[in-house]
């Protein structure tokens, strides 16, 4: 699956700050890191991967680093193609 649709649940505003947090305090490759592990694992369609997901993407784009992630409409989370990754060597949203 290359996108998920996250509709928001009581309580998700909370764990995604948490997972900010907890990023906010990785080195960039260890961001770098966590990003390409998910999608070697690709999106599975669990609500929650979908949070964590959110969280990486909102401090990958505070770092402005290359981003695999893209979100449409604030509620559709995905994985750039690698292609797509490539041809813009400029960070992403």
């Amino acid at each position: 699956m290359l996108k998920q649709v996250l509709s928001q649940r009581q309580g998700d505003s909370d764990i995604i700050r948490e997972y900010i947090e907890n990023f906010r305090k990785m080195t960039d490759a260890e961001l770098s890191a966590a990003a390409e592990r998910e999608r070697k694992i690709g999106i599975v369609g669990v609500h929650r991967q979908g949070l964590y997901l959110m969280a990486l993407n909102t401090v990958i784009r505070e770092r402005r680093l290359q981003n695999p992630l893209f979100v449409e409409q604030d509620c559709i989370i995905g994985f750039r193609d690698r292609d797509e990754d490539r041809k813009n060597n400029t960070p992403t949203s």
